[in-house]
């Protein structure tokens, strides 16, 4: 029975109100110091890349981490660990990202701002090449996103269950 209600509209109203409020909440603690030209400086200057807001409000960027700020290979950032496309190990870009960001938090401290945003790294562009596309995201928005997601669905269902009952019963009394 419990597991029922899980699959029920009124559930998936209060998970997307909830998730919504959760997101707002976090937007607003976050906003300040996310979309601020602060911390594009700051990613700029540690990871290379510049970055530019999508209409969710989501922050990305397309990073070599070979390459520095004038375009040159740059030894220092190369990672040793390359994989069967003779290209770095895609785990490997991820830790070197994290260990770039976890010293932008260290030494400038922005408000627990990197426990309030996600971060989603994509390989792009032709395999032998180090592309790697990152986005910022502010967190439980995928959550909230997913949770309306299921909601418009199971309000779909409920309408197309209703109209067909509809047309059943006006069809059998019609005739």
């Amino acid at each position: 029975m419990a597991k029922l209600y899980t699959y029920g509209l009124t559930y998936r109203c209060y998970d997307f109100i909830k998730n919504w409020r959760y997101y707002r909440k976090v937007r607003k603690a976050i906003k300040d110091v996310f979309y601020a030209n602060d911390f594009k400086y700051l990613v700029k200057q540690y990871l290379n890349v510049e970055l530019d807001k999508d209409w969710l409000g989501r922050l990305y960027g397309v990073i070599n981490p070979n390459i520095d700020i004038d375009g040159n290979f740059n030894v220092n950032n190369v990672i040793i660990e390359i994989d069967g496309d003779r290209t770095n190990n895609n785990e490997y870009v991820k830790t070197w990202l994290y260990r770039q960001l976890n010293l932008m938090g260290q030494l400038f401290n922005m408000k627990n701002l990197y426990s309030n945003i996600s971060m989603e790294i994509e390989h792009v562009g032709p395999i032998t090449q180090d592309n790697y596309l990152i986005i910022f995201d502010v967190d439980g928005r995928q959550e909230m996103a997913k949770s309306f997601k299921k909601m418009i669905g199971t309000l779909a269902c409920y309408i197309g269950i209703g109209t067909i009952t509809l047309g059943t019963l006006l069809y059998t009394h019609i005739i």
